[in-house]
């Protein structure tokens, strides 16, 4: 378990939801198919009317989409009851709903659509909209955090063809040196049976978890993933290219990475955990890890090719932007500096762009930074007629608007390690908020969508065009001035703990909250 963990059981007092949510007895995982209505649909092809919609965190390989349409409001549409789960952290407690990073995926089946989400009640289900019918859970050994990724096998069986992978912490009646962790596994959309589970192998690393989101590469069918184990694997994707080991159907490993080096455990001990999700830019994946280091893999020759030192945790996944940017949150911890945002131009002699600090803040054990990841509007600015933005959330409980291309002029600002000077953003916006660990997401029509501990929120961003730059304006692609003004339009749930990360779909929101419930929100 790792620091989050311990900072969810502080704020929460290591509460769920009333006695009468029991928990069922743990058994070898399966899949409950309700109604048995569905199973000859279940069973059928998975044809070329199956799109995955959004099939992984951050929606895409550069993890910055976020779905379509325009939210017009947060009123209640549906709540749906995830329930409550047992986790082991110095003994047995209960967590309710989802957390970080806990988004939904989704997928339209036969002009029908489907949720897919994990939760700490221990199971995956596939959700159909818009009743909210469960076609079919599949259960863990253990809470589930992490968000799905869902990727076609043409190889595969008929009814195996759509494959979810789906990480979990190591199992309520395991411990960090069982002989087997099986906190990676695959699931079949149409049937939601297992099609294989991955051994987590002990390392220097004090976690066997899963947190972070597997992704699909396509090149000949292999996946990466990184493991809160502190290693990164290129597997074989296909349903058939799996072996047995250890008594359990297990995916091929077409090669791994260490993402610690031996001064990190000097440095940190066991708290190498690696809980974020890679990305992909061309013939690269980069992820961010736990040692305090972010890689660059190059896909060729499945090794490591290039790494930048931070010197402490990063749980956020690196966000790509149109022109190959990374963009990497960084935690309050190790280091003497703040927190904030890096970005770099990953392979480049100083591939330091410019630093955006955030304020230490104290939110249980965390002493500030930011856990979540950067959220990007590139995918619904295609045309550069608005200025390119990041946003992000803080632990310092306020939310940051800027610019990706501009600095500041005539400014510096301390690194991380407080051993160099670097530029730093053009931020007009930092409005404060609530604290939070969950990543804002921009939607069409010019909005935004933020959740934190006390609410989800709404705003419009409003792009006031100006006859002249100004220090302060931000510029579009075509060199055009503008003012940047945030409107907020709706709140909901001010009184509820999110944690995870929004979808939006045809104008409606799906987010899951730490009080065991799954919400969909629209315009009244």
């Amino acid at each position: 378990m790792k620091r989050r963990q311990i900072n969810r059981f502080l704020l929460w007092g290591g509460t769920g939801l009333a006695a009468s949510l029991t928990l069922r007895q743990w058994s070898d995982a399966q899949a409950v198919v309700p109604d048995n209505s569905e199973l000859t649909t279940l069973m059928m092809p998975a044809k070329s009317e199956t799109e995955l919609l959004i099939s992984t965190f951050l929606g895409n390989d550069q993890r910055c989409y976020y779905g379509q349409g325009v939210p017009t409001g947060l009123t209640l549409q549906h709540r749906f009851l995830l329930g409550t789960g047992v986790t082991n952290f110095q003994g047995s407690h209960r967590w309710s709903g989802a957390g970080w990073t806990g988004q939904p995926t989704l997928v339209r089946d036969r002009e029908v659509l489907y949720l897919i989400i994990g939760a700490f009640n221990h199971e995956l289900r596939k959700i159909r909209l818009p009743d909210f019918s469960v076609i079919w859970s599949y259960r863990f050994e253990d809470i589930l955090k992490a968000t799905a990724t869902l990727y076609r096998d043409p190889t595969a069986p008929p009814e195996d063809q759509i494959v979810i992978l789906q990480g979990s912490r190591l199992g309520v009646h395991r411990s960090p040196t069982s002989p087997v962790v099986p906190s990676l596994r695959a699931i079949s959309f149409r049937t939601g049976k297992s099609l294989w589970q991955m051994n987590i192998p002990l390392t220097a690393s004090y976690s066997r978890d899963h947190d972070g989101t597997p992704l699909y590469l396509g090149d000949r069918h292999a996946v990466f993933t990184a493991a809160e184990n502190g290693m990164g694997y290129v597997l074989d994707g296909r349903v058939a290219a799996t072996r047995q080991v250890q008594g359990l159907t297990q995916p091929t490993i077409l090669a791994q990475v260490q993402l610690y080096q031996r001064d990190d455990v000097a440095r940190q001990g066991g708290n190498l955990v690696t809980e974020s999700s890679a990305a992909r830019w061309q013939d690269h994946v980069y992820v961010t890890a736990g040692s305090g280091r972010v890689y660059g893999i190059d896909l060729k020759t499945r090794q490591i090719d290039w790494e930048y030192f931070v010197g402490t945790d990063m749980d956020g996944s690196p966000v790509i932007d149109r022109q190959g940017n990374l963009y990497c949150t960084v935690e309050k911890e190790y280091n003497a500096g703040f927190g904030g945002v890096l970005k770099l131009r990953p392979h480049q002699p100083q591939p330091v762009v410019w630093f955006l600090p955030t304020a230490n803040a104290r939110v249980a054990s965390w002493l500030g930074g930011i856990i979540g990841s950067v959220a990007l509007n590139d995918a619904y600015n295609p045309g550069g007629d608005r200025p390119r933005l990041f946003a992000t959330l803080a632990l310092d409980g306020y939310l940051y608007i800027g610019s990706q291309t501009q600095i500041v002029a005539n400014k510096t600002v301390a690194d991380p390690r407080l051993e160099a000077q670097y530029p730093t953003p053009l931020v007009p916006i930092r409005h404060k908020l609530v604290p939070s660990i969950s990543t804002p997401i921009f939607t069409e029509g010019d909005r935004l969508i933020a959740a934190g501990y006390g609410g989800i929120y709404l705003f419009q961003l409003h792009f006031r065009p100006q006859s002249a730059a100004t220090s302060t304006s931000l510029l579009n692609d075509h060199g055009e001035p503008f003012q940047l003004e945030l409107e907020q339009l709706a709140v909901f749930g001010r009184h509820i703990s999110f944690e995870a990360t929004p979808i939006v779909w045809e104008g409606k929101v799906y987010i899951a909250a730490r009080d065991g419930y799954l919400y969909c929100l629209a315009g009244a």
